[in-house]
């Protein structure tokens, strides 16, 4: 009675899971009828099948299909029928934060004539962080150019400096006033009567300008002159620290005028940041769980995790219970009154953990891979069918000495969203323990574990 107690509540459990699976990842859009379109795009970087469709910021659809056209990508995707998308409607691929996914974002046409099924809407490349980062590195050499015309400027290559021509101009202009005194002098002679009327004069300014220039007097001239100055020697010492910075190479400003190479280290810095950034968002992961039943050994239950660090390459990790593990021997020799005598044990590990590890590479619809095969070595070899859905497998593993390898087909079918059917046959080369199982089970892709783990969260 507890058994069945218990196999009810797994049951219901799966079914849970499989409704929430299947209410999450179907176009994370709501149920309903979809209708079809197509867009043209220059790079589609960033974005994979699965990708949410969002109008006006909400999610009204997913991408279906992306293939190559030419030197271009065409991509297939599907809108909530009940959502209107007139005619003269625009898609451009935009992005959530600085490292963030890539979506696509639908904006609505004002024609009040609809866009048939399979129409084809233009799309806009929009900005992400290539653009920013090749804006920066633009910006950064204009920089360079701007400080190598400045420094070009005050220490010109080859030809006297400003600040000796202008000293050169002072003693000239010195020179000039010494001239100008003589002529000065020259005149006085002879206008003492007009020079005692200027003196009287200078006199009462004298007078004026000593009340003017008295410290103790507030509110004149001097006491403002005087404030004036103070501030303008503040200022003036600030100034000089600030060139004496400059000139040792201090702050940004002074390592950017002393050394030259600094924007060549800034630009190759934003170049390897936007290398590391590429190479994280090209990596996928795909995770599956399967269960089901054995005409030889009873249930099973599979579980692995696939990643793709690049579209051909792929590492697949994962574990697979069964009732009963792989045979083994055990030899034991005894020896009584000098006569020996040997007996061998075959066991078998009952409820066992069996584990995949294996490196892999796809050639266009095939896959070939190599590890450990439910704990042992071996080999598997992969052909999918993307338009249907359908993946055709073997795999050698297992050698045993009385009976010999393991060979195992396999097939699996896409049923609906991340739902999958999954038939194998073990051991088809030996009649004794050949044996047929059948099973069902969920894939998600990374697409469908942003949706569910958005849900949780």
């Amino acid at each position: 009675m507890n058994e069945l107690r218990v196999g009810i509540f797994a049951l219901v459990t799966i079914a849970a899971v499989i409704y929430m699976s299947l209410k999450i990842t179907s176009n994370q859009s709501g149920f309903g009828d979809y209708v079809k379109y197509r867009t043209i795009v220059e790079d589609a970087s960033g974005i994979f099948p699965k990708t949410p469709i969002k109008i006006a910021g909400i999610t009204a659809g997913r991408i279906r299909d992306i293939e190559l056209q030419g030197n271009r990508a065409l991509i297939t995707f599907e809108v909530l029928k009940r959502i209107a998308v007139p005619v003269g409607s625009r898609l451009r691929i935009k992005s959530v934060g600085f490292l963030g996914d890539k979506y696509l974002e639908v904006f609505v046409g004002q024609a009040k004539e609809l866009m048939e099924e399979n129409a084809l809407i233009e799309s806009e490349q929009s900005g992400g962080v290539e653009q920013l980062a090749k804006n920066a590195a633009d910006l950064l050499i204009e920089i360079k150019d701007v400080v190598t015309s400045v420094k070009e400027s005050l220490v010109p290559k080859g030809k006297p400096s400003p600040l000796t021509t202008i000293l050169a101009d002072m003693q000239v202009m010195m020179s000039n006033a010494k001239d100008a005194t003589i002529m000065i002098k020259q005149l006085v002679a002879g206008n003492e009567g007009r020079l005692n009327n200027l003196i009287a004069n200078f006199e009462k300014f004298s007078e004026e300008l000593s009340y003017e220039l008295d410290r103790a007097e507030k509110g004149n001239t001097i006491s403002n002159v005087a404030q004036i100055l103070e501030n303008a020697k503040k200022v003036t010492g600030d100034l000089q620290a600030l060139i004496s910075d400059i000139r040792s190479g201090k702050g940004t400003v002074g390592q950017i005028l002393v050394e030259d190479k600094i924007a060549d280290e800034v630009k190759q810095t934003l170049s390897s940041v936007q290398k590391i950034v590429g190479r994280v968002d090209a990596i996928r992961t795909e995770l599956e769980a399967f269960t089901g039943a054995d005409s030889r050994n009873g249930g099973y239950t599979s579980g692995a995790l696939k990643i793709y660090p690049s579209p051909e390459r792929f590492y697949t990790f994962g574990v697979t219970t069964s009732k009963f593990g792989p045979e083994k021997e055990r030899s034991t020799t005894t020896i009584t009154n000098g006569v020996t005598s040997n007996e061998i044990k075959k066991e078998r590990d009952k409820n066992s953990y069996l584990f995949n590890a294996q490196l892999g590479r796809k050639l266009h619809d095939w896959s070939f891979r190599g590890g450990l095969i439910e704990s042992t070595g071996g080999l598997g070899v992969d052909y999918d069918i993307t338009r249907l859905g359908t993946r055709f497998s073997s795999e050698l593993y297992d050698y045993r000495t009385d009976v010999g390898i393991n060979v195992r087909l396999s097939a699996e079918a896409h049923i609906w969203n991340v739902f999958y059917g999954k038939i194998s046959g073990d051991d088809l080369a030996q009649k004794k323990t050949r044996s047929l199982t059948v099973g069902a089970g969920l894939r998600f892709n990374d697409e469908d574990l942003k949706g569910l783990l958005g849900f949780v969260l």
